[in-house]
């Protein structure tokens, strides 16, 4: 990957956890049940967290860390239109549309500037976990399904 295209790929991720943030902060402050609420605060925690881990790399770079209004405003929209499909449905969505951006963070830990990677991996290391955990939560598991995200973030 060349430098611009990784540049351009890090200003998305940071952006990207802008809005994964919101969406999963709107998720919470609607759910129907405590569980729930619970889910959707400790994923914008997650979220949060690895936009956090990546504004070492981001000022390293010169880049704009100015959260985007915009991506914010697109995360509680697509919140508020997951609110209405249910907690079931979010869950099953998030497992197909995670894809690209585990395929995604997979390349930018691998071929990343070896100063970055450990920023990098655990920003690949995020999106798996969130991935385990709507695989597990879509199958039922509940509570359980956040063992992954716990472990990442240290709980």
């Amino acid at each position: 990957m060349d430098h611009a295209t990784y540049l351009k790929e890090l200003v998305a991720a940071y952006q990207g956890e802008v809005r994964g943030e919101a969406g999963f902060a709107t998720l919470a402050d609607h759910a129907t049940n405590a569980e729930e609420r619970e889910i959707w605060q400790m994923l914008a925690r997650l979220e949060r967290t690895t936009r956090e881990r990546l504004l070492p790399l981001m000022k390293k770079h010169g880049l704009d860390t100015a959260p985007d209004e915009a991506q914010r405003r697109l995360g509680r929209e697509r919140g508020e239109a997951r609110i209405a499909a249910g907690f079931a449905a979010t869950v099953g969505s998030m497992t197909k549309s995670l894809q690209p951006y585990l395929t995604l963070y997979a390349r930018l830990e691998a071929e990343g500037p070896p100063s970055d990677r450990t920023e990098l991996a655990f920003l690949n290391a995020h999106e798996v976990a969130l991935h385990e955990f709507a695989m597990r939560a879509a199958a039922g598991d509940g509570r359980g399904a956040l063992q992954s995200v716990r472990i990442l973030l240290g709980e």
